[in-house]
């Protein structure tokens, strides 16, 4: 089977299917408008990066080794990785800030 024949296949199945109620209308594709977005107070959250130590681990069989040395890794790099976090956050924090105002003036 040719790629193009296999697409058009699998589209002829999504519209069967569609049919029968298997899959929910794409209403998206649909609409004039722009799906919507998370809102400000969730961009707000996302905005500020933690890096969870806890996280750090290997699953690997015998993997307590690996995890030992990430983590004596990331204790050396943390002056490092604490700075590279901090700016990120400032910048996420910045363009939040600009969306606010920028959602502002639109609203007024």
């Amino acid at each position: 089977m040719k790629p193009e024949e296999a697409v058009e296949r699998a589209r002829a199945q999504a519209a069967r299917k569609r049919e029968a109620g298997g899959y929910a209308a794409d209403t998206v594709a649909d609409s004039d408008s722009p799906p919507a977005g998370p809102d400000l107070a969730r961009l707000r959250e996302w905005a500020i990066v933690e890096v969870d130590t806890e996280l750090v681990y290997s699953t690997r069989r015998g993997g307590a080794p690996i995890t030992w040395a990430k983590k004596l890794l990331l204790r050396m790099l943390r002056q490092y990785t604490t700075e590279l976090e901090a700016q990120q956050t400032r910048f996420n924090v910045g363009v939040v800030a600009y969306l606010e105002s920028f959602e502002k003036r639109e609203r007024d």
